[in-house]
């Protein structure tokens, strides 16, 4: 960093304010302020110097990214050097956040460009483009390994300033979408076969940020060969761009490469075929229709177990009954393929309220049982390829809507049957919108659609929202039942 020096007017006064009242030549030694005093009020005027950066063009070019600019600099403490740290988030209010050293060179403040990358790659997205960042300046007095903040902890220079960032192009290019084609026996992909994969995360993710796409494929009594091919490829018809498998000791991961033979899925029945297009691997492992929570007597007894269901094999969600320690099972006898522990690696975290648990899940055979915060209903959520787990506890349900004004403190509260699988209430108000709320607060309910019925019930298709629509009623006084004993999940107004 290249030092900036300014008079310092403060310094100076007080060296001055040291001497007075003293015989010369011999005063007493001087006493150096603390830090603090001094830089409380030290001015430091920043403007902003660029409203636009290309990232790529500032790396063709070698140089660093000039964003702000010290126009005035006074009462700063003598024999310190000025240092500016430039914190970057994709908001204005800055609710995601990150904190990036920067460079001055002759008053200017520059960033370095990968730098800069990489702050927007944390608090934004890994996907290349151009985007609108915020910024705000915290500067420091700095002094070999001293380091004070000017103006106090919470004091930012500038205001907060927005760019327009086009950031760097990615080491490998990411497609959107991704193919598992079959080949013939003699190894050739049959595009008229292609299956197309998701990403992992949702299609509302950009592949950048996960590169994991995951298909599930019925393999027949024959072992299946596959390729995978990117969109491009596809449209192209190009065959050569198709990436065959290098696979590890058991053949059910390994690499992907360009060249290579076609991979071979010799597991038969419903599989979930997992591949990373950033590392280039691939896994190969049962797929499940449904997940068994177990625990308490529901492991000697599965068949009574509440299920989490899914719609991409990949996520898995449901309403499920809890006695502290349980274990995830692929299939209710425990004697399958997949039984799922808590990681041994990974320590569970809790919510700050106390309601909500999350973790990473392991199938290893000495791995410890799950442990839950809370002994009851649960709302559990599964993502089997990324083998993360949540758990948020359901410790009340209650009618709150329009028919008791939407009121937290006066919503009838639901009773439990013996096995937590249907809630009920009776004599319940019910206006012309209700929801079924969780926990007597506003994070979490249930919510969804009203289905036709033949008896002249109100009934609806309802699961778990974080807000959601309201369902809609005709007003009354009503039996309320939520059934959750199958799924789809039901509301009843009777």
């Amino acid at each position: 960093m290249k030092k900036i020096k300014f008079i310092s007017a403060i310094a100076l006064t007080m060296v001055l304010a040291s001497c007075e009242n003293f015989d010369l030549p011999n005063p007493p030694g001087q006493t150096n302020p603390e830090p603090g005093a001094v830089f409380e009020n030290s001015g430091l005027v920043l403007a902003q110097e660029a409203t636009t950066a290309n990232l790529v063009e500032a790396n063709e070019q070698n140089v660093f990214v000039n964003v702000a600019k010290v126009t005035e600099l006074v009462n700063f403490p003598a024999d310190y050097d000025l240092s500016v740290d430039m914190e970057v988030s994709g908001d204005e209010n800055f609710g995601d956040v990150t904190t990036i050293a920067t460079v001055i060179t002759d008053n200017m403040v520059t960033v370095n460009p990968d730098v800069l990358n990489g702050a927007i790659q944390e608090v934004m997205t890994k996907k290349p483009g151009t985007y609108d960042i915020y910024a705000r300046y915290a500067a420091y007095a700095q002094r070999n390994n001293t380091r004070v903040r000017l103006g106090g902890l919470d004091a930012y220079y500038g205001g907060t300033m927005k760019y327009n960032i086009t950031t760097l192009n990615p080491a490998k290019v990411i497609e959107d979408a991704y193919y598992l084609v079959p080949c013939d026996a003699s190894g050739k992909p049959e595009l008229g076969k292609k299956v197309l994969m998701n990403n992992t995360s949702g299609s509302s993710v950009s592949p950048y940020d996960n590169p994991e796409f995951a298909i599930k494929i019925d393999v027949p009594d024959t072992d299946l060969s596959w390729k995978l091919m990117s969109q491009s490829a596809v449209t192209a018809g190009d065959l050569n761009q198709a990436y065959g498998c290098i696979a590890a000791e058991g053949g059910l991961s390994g690499k992907l490469s360009q060249g290579a033979e076609a991979g071979v899925i010799s597991l038969h029945g419903p599989v979930l075929v997992t591949v990373n297009v950033e590392v280039d691997s691939y896994s190969i492992n049962y797929a499940f229709e449904t997940l068994w929570p177990l625990s308490g007597a529901t492991e000697s007894k599965p068949s009574n177990a509440m299920l989490l269901y899914t719609t991409d094999f990949i996520s898995y969600s449901g309403v499920t009954h809890i006695n502290r320690q349980w274990i995830i099972c692929g299939q209710p006898d425990k004697k399958g393929p997949v039984v799922f522990k808590q990681d041994p690696e990974n320590t569970p975290e809790v919510s700050e309220d106390g309601f909500t648990q999350t973790g990473l899940l392991s199938d290893a055979s000495d791995a410890k049982k799950l442990l839950s915060p809370f002994n009851g209903l649960n709302w559990v959520e599964v993502n089997l390829v990324q083998k993360t787990y949540s758990v948020t506890a359901l410790r009340t349900l209650s009618v709150i809507g329009s028919g008791n004004d939407w009121t937290l403190e006066t919503a009838t509260e639901l009773k439990p049957s013996k096995d937590f699988k249907t809630w009920t209430a009776e004599n319940v108000v019910v206006g012309d919108e209700f929801k079924i709320n969780a926990n007597g607060a506003w994070t979490i309910g249930f919510s969804g659609t009203q289905i036709p019925d033949a008896t002249g019930k109100q009934v609806y298709q309802v699961n778990k929202q974080d807000g959601g629509a309201n369902l809609q009623a005709k007003p009354g006084t009503y039996k309320v039942t939520v059934d959750f004993s199958k799924f789809p999940y039901t509301v009843t107004l009777e």
